[in-house]
């Protein structure tokens, strides 16, 4: 398989970008499936609880200053590619929902960034997603703006069940330059991660109704909040089968990070 050229600045945003989100992602499955399995205490977490972790370890600065860099390009990625219009998705309303979808994330994953960063300049960290509810609804036409996420949310359920169902996120990597059995097993590997995504944003849509309702952004959880509901709803069997998928999405996402052929 033919790696990525990483000479020009976008190249660069997309390689380490992904690299960063591939690492997150296979930290929190990873850490939710020790949990399921007896090898780690307390319960399955999100990624700032797994950057505060992070933090305590050997080289912890150095291990978030990288994390945090790596954040920041993919959200610029996410941004270049909804500006840009690099996926050819279109201006009609599925392709502005799908460009709409990249900032929307792109901007979730570039607060994470800026969380990592304050962790290592030792500021406060208290501006998490409840926070940033909590300002968006003391504005004009707040609860619209949260309307407008948790539609956001549902899109993206339905776009990660489109690719994993259509597989084209085998688009993404060089499949005829591939082995038949490296092939399946990245075809696995992102049936698997996308489906288990489904269901959390799918639970994140239930959370930003939830605020809607109760109009109080306490109700909104991450995605640690995600994995501890589905372990009290539905049981460590079904949070094992999610962790191992947000698993293997972070191994795939780590692969397109390394193999993906750019225009």
């Amino acid at each position: 398989m033919t790696k990525i050229a990483t000479t020009d600045w976008h190249h660069q945003l997309y390689f380490w970008g992904h690299a960063a989100k591939g690492c997150v992602y296979v930290m929190v499955g990873g850490l939710a499936l020790a949990t399921v399995i007896g090898q780690a205490s307390g319960g399955p977490e999100g990624p700032q609880k797994i950057v505060r972790y992070l933090q305590d370890e050997p080289f912890g600065t150095v291990l978030l200053t990288v994390l945090a860099l790596g954040l920041f390009a993919y959200c610029g990625w996410r941004w270049y590619k909804a500006l840009t219009d690099e996926a050819n998705d279109g201006t009609d309303r599925e392709g502005i929902m799908s460009r709409t979808h990249y900032a929307i994330s792109g901007s979730m994953y570039g607060l994470l960034g800026v969380y990592t960063l304050t962790l290592v300049i030792g500021g406060s960290t208290e501006g998490d997603k409840q926070a940033l509810l909590v300002e968006l609804m003391q504005e004009p036409f707040g609860m619209v703006g949260v309307g407008f996420l948790a539609l956001a949310a549902l899109y993206a359920a339905y776009w990660q069940y489109d690719r994993a169902v259509h597989e084209t996120f085998l688009n993404d990597l060089q499949t005829d330059k591939m082995g038949r059995k490296e092939r399946e097993t990245y075809r696995w590997m992102g049936k698997l991660g996308y489906g288990s995504r489904v269901i959390v944003y799918l639970v994140f849509t239930y959370f930003l109704v939830k605020v809607i309702v109760a109009q109080d952004a306490s109700q909104y959880k991450g995605l640690g909040g995600v994995l501890h509901l589905i372990s009290q709803g539905a049981g460590s069997v079904f949070l094992a089968l999610i962790a191992l998928g947000l698993f293997l999405y972070g191994a795939f996402v780590l692969v397109k990070a390394r193999y993906r052929q750019l225009s």
